[in-house]
C-alpha cells in the first residue's frame, strides 16, 4: 500500500513538472548558535537565475552582561541580507551589512560538489517525493532534499546544482535549518529579479568583506574594552566563526600547503 501511495504522488508530481518555469519559494530558516533565532527566507527562482533573501531578526541584538563571570556579549543589529545566484554570468552576488555600510559582495560561482543517494532515499515534503544529496561546502557538511518535480536547480541562501528545487537542507551539526513553508509556481506577482541592482551598496570582493568584518570587529573590541573595569573579559567570537561560512576557499588551501 506504502508503494502504491508513493507511485501515486510521483505521477501528479510529474504532471505539474513541465509546467513550472519560475518559483518563489518561503523557508522558515532556524539557527541554533549561541542562541536559538528563526527567520524568514523568500526565494526566487527561475531556470538560471535564484535570488534569496533572509529577513533580519533582531530579538537578541543588544549587549547582554553575565554578573556571574563579569562578562559581556555583544550581538550587533542585522539587516536584511540578499543573494543571488547567476548560472549564466558564473557569479554570486551578495548584500551584507558591516556597520551600517551596505556591502554589494562579488564572487565566481562557487564549486558545490553535491554528492547523490544511491541507496533510494526518499521523503514526503509538502506534497512532492524528494531525493537526498549531501555536500561539504566552506567548513559545514549539508543534507539536502530536493525534488526534481520542480526543475528549477537552487535553493536557498547561495545553494544550486542540484537536478530540483530544494525543499530541506541543514548542516550536520543542525547550526543553521532551512525547511519549505510556502511554494507559489506561478509566482502571484512578478518577481523583482532587480532587487540587488537597486541596492545602495559598495562592491567588493568576498576576501575583502571577510576582512573588513575581522578588522571592525577588532576595533570595537578594543574600544568596549578600553572603558570596561580592570578584570573584564569579552566574548567577542573573533577565533571562531559561527557565520553559515566556517572556512573559505583561500584559508582552505592555505591551510593545505
Amino acid at each position: 500500500m506504502k508503494k502504491f501511495a508513493i507511485i501515486i504522488l510521483l505521477f501528479a508530481a510529474l504532471s505539474v513538472k513541465a509546467q513550472i518555469k519560475n518559483v518563489v519559494v518561503e523557508y522558515t530558516l532556524n539557527v541554533f548558535n549561541e542562541n536559538y533565532t528563526q527567520k524568514k527566507v523568500i526565494t526566487t527562482c527561475t531556470s538560471s537565475l535564484s535570488i534569496s533573501k533572509t529577513f533580519a531578526n533582531n530579538s537578541m541584538a543588544g549587549i547582554q552582561t553575565d554578573e556571574n563571570t563579569n562578562s559581556i556579549n555583544v550581538t550587533e543589529k542585522e539587516i536584511d541580507t540578499y543573494e543571488s545566484v547567476d548560472l549564466v554570468n558564473e557569479k554570486v552576488i551578495s548584500i551584507d551589512n558591516i556597520k551600517n555600510k551596505n556591502f554589494k559582495i562579488v564572487e565566481p560561482l562557487p564549486d558545490m560538489k553535491w554528492k547523490l543517494s544511491n541507496n533510494n532515499e526518499v521523503k514526503k515534503i509538502d506534497t512532492f517525493i524528494c531525493s537526498k544529496a549531501v555536500l561539504n561546502f566552506r567548513g559545514r557538511s549539508y543534507i539536502a532534499w530536493y525534488t526534481p518535480y520542480i526543475s528549477v536547480p537552487f535553493g536557498p541562501w547561495k545553494f544550486y546544482g542540484l537536478p530540483g528545487l530544494i525543499l530541506e537542507i541543514h548542516d550536520t551539526a543542525n547550526n543553521y535549518h532551512w525547511t519549505v513553508s510556502k511554494i507559489s509556481y506561478p509566482p502571484s506577482d512578478n518577481a523583482d529579479l532587480t532587487v540587488l541592482d537597486k541596492q545602495n551598496a559598495k562592491e567588493i570582493t568576498l576576501k575583502g568583506f571577510v576582512e573588513e568584518i575581522e578588522k571592525q570587529k577588532q576595533i570595537m573590541y578594543a574600544r568596549i574594552m578600553k572603558v570596561m573595569p580592570r578584570g573584564t573579559t569579552m566574548e567577542n567570537g573573533s577565533d571562531t566563526r559561527t557565520s553559515v561560512e566556517l572556512l573559505y576557499d583561500w584559508e582552505a588551501e592555505k591551510k593545505n600547503k
